[in-house]
């Protein structure tokens, strides 16, 4: 007897440890590489150089909700950068290096499903899940010819001593930054001991205008949290 109460408790009881929802911090790693590129300026002997720089590192929250019945909704939010270098010279001179940040402000919003799970009620689960959803994108730009040229007074010949100083406020301005949005796929591991949450995430972006001549990128997550 104690047997079968046992095995109905364990397998037939609704209750779940991964309960109705979560929140808590994430930090991805972004796969991709951007080149060294050289946006021509049709002047000889006036270059501007944008430095190389590969993947990102990012930091954000998380929450979701478990009430709806087959799926899951989940939203979450992150700031990726890394850093590179600006170089521009001209007849007059060059513009001292500037090392400056590629960053980018992202929201998703993702319906998942499980596609395994195992659950022992109020103790501890683990679920392997799929999703796909929708997503926007704010990205400080490079650097380009028009850009600098309009910081030169409309011309790429001037003096670009002070040019370092400019730049960097044209950048920094949030009225530049560009906008943008696209949808995802991803996949993911659930693992929760009583209230603690962890997943370990991928997800595949499709999305211009985020990272430099790219349409898509990949970002590794690892999650930890809290579970209602």
């Amino acid at each position: 007897m104690k047997k079968i109460i046992y095995y109905l408790f364990f397998t037939i009881m609704p209750i779940s440890v991964f309960g109705i929802g979560g929140f808590g911090l994430q930090l991805g790693q972004g796969s991709f590489s951007v080149e060294e590129s050289y946006p021509v300026t049709g002047i000889p002997g006036v270059t501007l150089t944008n430095g190389a720089f590969n993947g990102s590192f990012a930091l954000g929250g998380y929450a979701y909700v478990d009430l709806i019945p087959f799926v899951d909704i989940e939203f979450d939010f992150n700031a990726q950068g890394n850093t590179y270098d600006i170089e521009f010279q001209n007849a007059v001179g060059s513009m001292p290096k500037l090392k400056f940040a590629w960053v980018s402000g992202n929201t998703y919003t993702t319906v998942r499903k499980k596609v395994i799970g195992l659950s022992i009620p109020f103790l501890a689960g683990a679920q392997l899940h799929a999703g796909a959803g929708i997503n926007t994108h704010s990205t400080v730009p490079l650097a380009d010819v028009d850009m600098v040229k309009e910081l030169l007074g409309g011309d790429l010949t001037n003096s670009p001593e002070s040019l370092d100083g400019a730049l960097l406020a044209y950048l920094e301005d949030d009225n530049n930054l560009v906008s943008s949005t696209g949808f995802h796929v991803q996949t993911g591991f659930q693992f929760k001991l009583l209230m603690i949450d962890t997943f370990l995430v991928y997800r595949h972006t499709f999305a211009e205008m985020v990272v430099p001549n790219a349409k898509s990128f990949g970002t590794l997550n690892i999650r930890l949290g809290f579970g209602l």
